[in-house]
């Protein structure tokens, strides 16, 4: 078999690990591969494929590692904790009620012009104009305490 191919293949599983892991590392071992496989194919021999193999790992680690350190700030939240999406964003948010929200039953409050369901978690009625926080879901009804 020849080396490039050895190489490729080898490519191809580190590029799936990368993908099940996320580990940055067998990223740039699958570059540094690239690298070996280009020599690989321009005719040089196993020496120079292992030097190509090396160097295109550290080229890599230094081209990538930058990328890498702001996508994990942008994940991280300000006080260092990861940063909440979808759902979860909404907790602790401050809205108001547009349709009254009867005891124990489901009126609407609006999000950023989006008018979703809501119930008090105190069970208790909650009128119009209140404003609340909303403090939970359940599916897509938000739980809401009153301010």
């Amino acid at each position: 078999m020849e080396n490039w191919l050895i190489w490729l293949i080898v490519t191809a599983l580190l590029i799936i690990i990368e993908l099940f892991t996320l580990l940055v590392a067998t990223f740039c071992l699958a570059v540094g591969c690239l690298f070996a496989m280009v020599v690989s194919l321009l005719g040089m021999g196993i020496e120079m494929q292992l030097v190509s193999l090396i160097v295109g790992t550290i080229v890599a680690f230094v081209a990538f590692a930058p990328a890498v350190r702001r996508w994990q700030k942008k994940r991280e939240g300000i006080d260092g904790t990861e940063a909440v999406s979808n759902m979860d964003a909404l907790k602790g948010r401050k809205v108001e009620v547009i349709e009254r929200i009867p005891e124990y039953g489901l009126g609407r409050v609006r999000v950023d012009g989006d008018r979703w369901q809501a119930r008090c978690v105190d069970g208790t009625e909650v009128p119009v104009g209140t404003r609340v926080r909303i403090v939970d879901y359940d599916s897509i009804i938000l739980e809401v305490e009153k301010l």
